[in-house]
């Protein structure tokens, strides 16, 4: 589609600071004269572990939040209601946990969580395996994120979906090898803000556009059942949404490097510690935001002939496009390409960070920044392959939360008999004891899904617990030799 050179300007000019702020990172590790491969891994990272409270909760709002939340939520309510909400409440207590309990046991304990665990009893082979096991996972479930802000970057410039996937991964990329974390952290403080904006713009635009207040649309929505999130008549889905919220939280933000380095990164413990406490509440209101413009665009189309669109994923995208004025949608694809770089670059970091770490440990250091690119450049089409899977799906949001719950229990399992309940599960982390972990996580998944036909939220639950189980059964045949 045609669109005009105001729109231009707001995107490119996104473009500019992200990379701006990318340099200004590369300059600062430069200034620090790093020497060793381990210093350099320290500064590409870790920041070198000069993160603030300020930098490391915006960064985990911006990585959580995603696309998924600007495309993906608003459609969840546009078709249901507000009971996806439960799962941010559940996170609440999760975050204390991680905050109290396991924050303390990895700060400064080694590069990356799956280090740690290794430590006590632990072979190089055992983190390897680990490792690879959540780098699959991984990159599973971000193709499903890198698709959904690839929908609206299609749409705007009106362009095949597979080329819009293929720039936003190319354009992260190449920031992510200018400036390392603290080029992450940065653009992802930007990022935040631009996401936010674009959210309360849509506030504004979706009752201008309708001749009707907010207030009006709202009451027309609340009026359907479309705002409410518990059922008193029926509680169930709201407790399996809460206990989801916080076993899967926990799964996530506790024990998955692309969060914890964030934690870790931190100039002090008690930074890390407030950072990811907090960042549940400001979760909940990000949430709230997106959940209600899609009670909005449902208000909207009740007066209005419903788009022809490919799926529900495509409602709010296809409204920016076709009913933002000039400018404005400039800025809704600067936050909707702000909110996919944000996840996909803090990924690749990761990625990276256990690759060099866990996975890959005997490559030549002098030849880490080498092997940092070929990792990347292997990690992004990974990625962009599962997101070019995915576009075939509707139903992204819970695609890919529900990607990420077939592994994070078996995941869990592993880092609390390793590292928070270790005198009772003295067994070595080899690559048997962590296959074994997964097999019998994945089967409780499959059981849960296939065979009871749960609630997904209780994935995490089976995995945790039938892994659980398992490593107790492997530490008794096989415990370890030594204290």
């Amino acid at each position: 589609m045609n669109f005009q050179m105001i729109d231009w300007v707001f995107i490119i000019g996104y473009l500019a600071v992200v990379f701006g702020l990318a340099f200004w990172s590369r300059k600062d590790m430069h200034e620090s004269d790093l020497k060793t491969p381990d210093e350099i891994a320290q500064e590409k990272y870790m920041a070198n572990k000069s993160l603030t409270f300020l930098e490391s909760i915006c960064s985990i709002i911006a990585t959580e939040v995603s696309a998924l939340t600007f495309i993906g939520i608003p459609a969840v309510a546009f078709k249901g209601d507000y009971t996806f909400i439960q799962i941010y409440m559940g996170a609440i207590a999760a975050r204390f946990i991680i905050a109290l309990v396991f924050l303390p046991r990895v700060y400064d304990q080694g590069l990356t969580i799956y280090e740690v665990m290794a430590k006590d009893l632990g072979l190089p082979s055992g983190q390897r395996t680990v490792a690879i096991f959540y780098s699959i996972s991984k990159m599973v479930s971000v193709g499903v994120r890198l698709f959904s802000g690839s929908i609206m970057v299609s749409a705007f410039f009106g362009v095949n979906i597979y080329i819009g996937l293929s720039a936003v991964t190319f354009l992260t990329l190449i920031y992510i090898q200018i400036g390392g974390l603290k080029a992450v952290v940065r653009t992802d403080m930007l990022q935040l803000s631009l996401f936010i904006i674009g959210g309360v713009l849509a506030h504004y635009m979706i009752p201008k556009t309708s001749g009707q207040s907010w207030g009006e649309m709202m009451s027309l929505a609340q009026a359907a059942g479309k705002t409410s999130f518990l059922n008193f008549t029926d509680p169930w889905p709201f407790v399996f949404g809460i206990m989801g919220g916080f076993l899967f939280d926990m799964s996530t933000h506790g024990v998955d490097q692309d969060f914890a380095q964030r934690l870790t990164a931190n100039k002090k413990l008690r930074y890390g510690q407030y950072a990811i406490f907090f960042s549940s509440f400001i979760s909940i209101s990000v949430g709230l935001l997106f959940l209600s413009v899609g009670s909005l665009l449902w208000a909207f189309y009740q007066s209005h002939p419903m788009p022809d669109i490919p799926t529900t994923d495509h409602i709010f995208p296809h409204f920016i496009v076709n009913y933002f004025p000039l400018g404005l949608r400039g800025v809704m694809v600067a936050g909707v390409l702000a909110a996919t770089m944000s996840v996909l670059d803090s990924t690749i970091n990761a990625l990276c960070a256990t690759s060099y770490n866990d996975i890959f440990k005997n490559r030549d250091p002098k030849k880490m920044e080498f092997w940092g690119l070929i990792d990347s450049i292997i990690i992004g089409c990974c990625i962009l392959t599962v997101a070019l899977v995915a576009s075939k799906n509707d139903g992204l949001l819970y695609l890919g939360l529900k990607a990420q719950s077939w592994t994070g229990g078996t995941l869990l399992a592993l880092f609390t008999s390793k590292v928070i309940f270790k005198k009772y599960f003295r067994y070595a982390l080899t690559p048997a004891s962590v296959i074994g972990a997964y097999v019998f996580g994945m089967s409780g998944v499959y059981l849960n899904v296939m065979v009871l036909e749960w609630n997904w939220n209780l994935n995490v639950y089976w995995g945790f617990t039938l892994g659980i189980i398992f490593l107790k059964i492997y530490a008794t045949i096989k415990p370890a030799k030594t204290a």
